[in-house]
């Protein structure tokens, strides 16, 4: 049987493209079928701000993924992180969390910062909040990151199929390709990137659900006087930690105050919401929200709101490797908001497992959930 390539991958956002790239410039032929647009989804949907995840597995893959954007065409990463300010009314809130990250990561400088010292630092943040200050977030815009990797892969000699569903074709447990648009379409192996409905495409049966999607709504809004810092509530880092969203899609809050800056987008959010919601409804509410914060947002111009689903692994991390059982059927997805942040290095991870080239470290391996 002649193959239409040595690997298809389904699912077209920062994990995909960077997948498709790493084994394209391998020297593997390669097949990228995404049933909307390249970056379509939560890869071009998100708040734009490249951050340090805080475990020291995924650090890791931050510290590579920097790396590969410093030589990606077509990407203006910052040199030097913006710096986050975690905010906060008290300063109980944030001392734990400065002595914690002090103590497990360093490398992101953590200060606390009176409220004097932070007007100084942001005179547009509201009086009397306290913030510790992390030397990392880069911004960039939402959908740069994977565009300029789809365009990368896309020189090397990778095929794009847009708006076109596939699903593993699989005989006896071994994967034969990809069918799509109603053709059986061979390879050598299929790749699943598909985010959050990578479970679906992988066990159509849905009885497999290591990953479940949690919906962010983000505004654009427009600002006299924006901030220079990403801006984050405190508790962010604790939504996104492992172990907060359960397969019925409980435990995060409804919403929480972020504010990104980057390359003249400015991004306020955000929700976790296990069910799709309406943009539209969450404008104002997001916006009401940072005011708390920001008081100028109540000046501020909403210029457009978007939603994505974030692919939230049971634990926190994304799930890399060939599946137990179907012979040639990989995966690399389950980043939940990190994937702008990680994604890059799982997709060469995952690309030189496929390839024969490495194992895939044992805290990041499909058979762990």
């Amino acid at each position: 049987m002649s193959l239409d390539a040595d690997v298809a991958i389904i699912g077209g956002g920062i994990v995909g493209c960077a997948a498709a790239a790493f084994l394209t410039e391998a020297g593997a032929k390669v097949e990228l079928y995404e049933r909307d647009e390249v970056g379509g989804a939560a890869s071009g949907r998100n708040s734009g701000s490249v951050q340090h995840p805080f475990d020291p597995v995924l650090t890791q893959l931050h510290v590579e993924t920097l790396e590969h954007y410093r030589g990606l065409d077509g990407l203006d990463l910052p040199e030097e992180p913006a710096g986050v300010l975690m905010l906060s009314p008290e300063r109980e809130a944030l001392a734990p969390a400065v002595e914690e990250i002090g103590r497990d990561c360093p490398e992101l400088e953590p200060a606390l910062l009176d409220p004097a010292e932070l007007g100084a630092l942001e005179p547009g943040v509201t009086d009397g909040l306290w913030a510790c200050r992390l030397e990392t977030g880069y911004p960039v815009r939402s959908m740069a990151a994977t565009r300029a990797f789809a365009r990368r892969a896309f020189s090397a000699g990778a095929r794009f199929h847009e708006g076109e569903t596939a699903w593993p074709w699989i005989i006896r447990g071994r994967v034969r390709g990809v069918l799509a648009a109603g053709v059986r379409r061979p390879a050598g192996a299929v790749l699943v990137t598909a985010g959050p409905w990578t479970p679906e495409v992988i066990d159509t049966t849905r009885s497999w659900q290591p990953i479940v999607p949690v919906w962010g709504v983000v505004a654009d809004v427009e600002m006299d006087d924006p901030p220079r810092h990403v801006l984050e509530e405190v508790g962010v880092e604790e939504v996104s930690a492992a172990g907060e969203v359960s397969a019925a899609g409980e435990g995060p809050p409804a919403s929480i105050f972020s504010l990104v800056p980057a390359d003249g987008q400015i991004s306020l959010g955000s929700t976790f919401l296990p069910d799709a919601p309406d943009p539209a409804a969450w404008a104002g509410r997001l916006r009401r929200g940072g005011e708390r914060f920001v008081p100028g947002l109540e000046r501020a111009k909403v210029m457009g709101v978007r939603a994505c689903a974030r692919p939230q692994s049971l634990d926190g991390r994304p799930l890399v490797g060939e599946v137990p059982g179907r012979e040639g059927l990989w995966l690399a997805a389950g980043h939940g908001p990190w994937g702008i942040s990680t994604g890059p290095a799982s997709a060469r991870m995952v690309a030189e497992g496929l390839l024969g080239r490495a194992e895939i470290p044992e805290p990041l391996r499909v058979r762990r959930l």
